[in-house]
């Protein structure tokens, strides 16, 4: 729908095709490689998320008057700088795994979150500082500089993810709150019988003989860079801005609702990409998953191929 924004022009229609050739990228399955060589992979790769969202983003929500590639260029470059404070935020989470300390997540959340919202504020064309959010489960904490205000707000999709788990598992407050991160144990996870461990939204699941050891920190690391996946490509939220905007000024109705709640498009992106994109759903590919791969050589500097798997 936001293509019907640019027009017909000539200009326009280079427009078109940068959007489309990036959109391509970002869906474009990373090649396989050895576990020391993914740190490398995955700063490029949260890199150019960050680059190519804020500049499509850039593109679509420029200024009257802004000459398109010089939107494109600042938000390309913004992008590409909140995308690697993003990758540093995931990195951290090792120290999760090597400290055995679970304090660790809310440092490493911190970082990757600062990044994140460079990333948005750049697909949204304006200053880099002029937003910041910090993810909590389904609730996000936006902070406008503007008018120094704080506004939390609802993300639907997390939100309804994060009941799933609240129906099959139960929260442990205490780690819960070490990590400030939702984390539930359950007796197994009811979709897979061989994890011991899932990530199904901005929180996770683990058995319930899973709750201290190495193993535990290790994979609890682990699980928490899957939760920056989920939120990773939020920049393309704001694709739609142009026409959110508009909808805001049509009906005041919908401008107080949306005040308070926020389409994390991000969650069915992150979906896409790992279930249609990296074959999620088939454990003889595990290996071979970038997004598995990243997880865990950042959190324990080992390939996703250690993690021992029933059949």
């Amino acid at each position: 729908m936001f293509f019907e924004s640019f027009g017909r022009s000539r200009s326009n229609f280079r427009q078109k095709g940068i959007v489309a050739l990036c959109i391509v990228f970002l869906f474009t399955k990373p090649i396989s490689a050895d576990a020391q060589n993914y740190a490398g992979r995955s700063f490029v790769y949260n890199s150019l998320i960050g680059a190519f969202s804020g500049g499509i983003g850039s593109v679509i929500n420029k200024h009257k008057g802004q000459k398109w590639y010089k939107a494109f260029a600042k938000g390309f470059t913004i992008g590409f700088g909140g995308g690697a404070i993003s990758f540093t935020g995931k990195k951290l989470n090792y120290y999760i795994a090597k400290e055995q300390n679970l304090g660790y997540a809310w440092v490493s959340r911190t970082v990757f979150s600062a990044g994140n919202s460079i990333v948005e504020n750049a697909a949204a064309n304006r200053d880099f500082w002029s937003v910041w959010h910090y993810d909590v489960s389904f609730v996000r904490l936006e902070f406008h500089t503007k008018d120094m205000s704080l506004t939390p707000r609802i993300m639907p999709s997390m939100l309804v993810s994060t009941a799933f788990m609240a129906v099959y598992g139960k929260m442990d407050l205490k780690r819960s709150l070490q990590s400030g991160t939702a984390t539930f144990f359950t007796k197994g996870i009811p979709y897979s019988d061989y994890f011991v461990a899932s990530t199904p939204s901005n929180g996770f699941m683990f058995v319930d003989t899973l709750r201290n050891g190495q193993i535990f920190y290790n994979t609890f690391a682990h699980e928490m860079i899957h939760t920056f996946q989920f939120q990773e490509f939020s920049g393309c939220n704001y694709f739609f801005k142009k026409r959110t905007d508009k909808w805001e000024e049509k009906s005041p109705r919908f401008r107080k609702l949306h005040k308070y709640i926020y389409g994390d498009l991000n969650y069915e992106i992150m979906v896409i990409n790992y279930f249609l994109i990296h074959k999620g759903t088939e454990p003889i590919d595990y290996c071979s998953n970038f997004l598995e791969n990243e997880a865990e050589s950042l959190s324990t500097g080992r390939s996703a191929c250690t993690i021992v798997m029933k059949p």
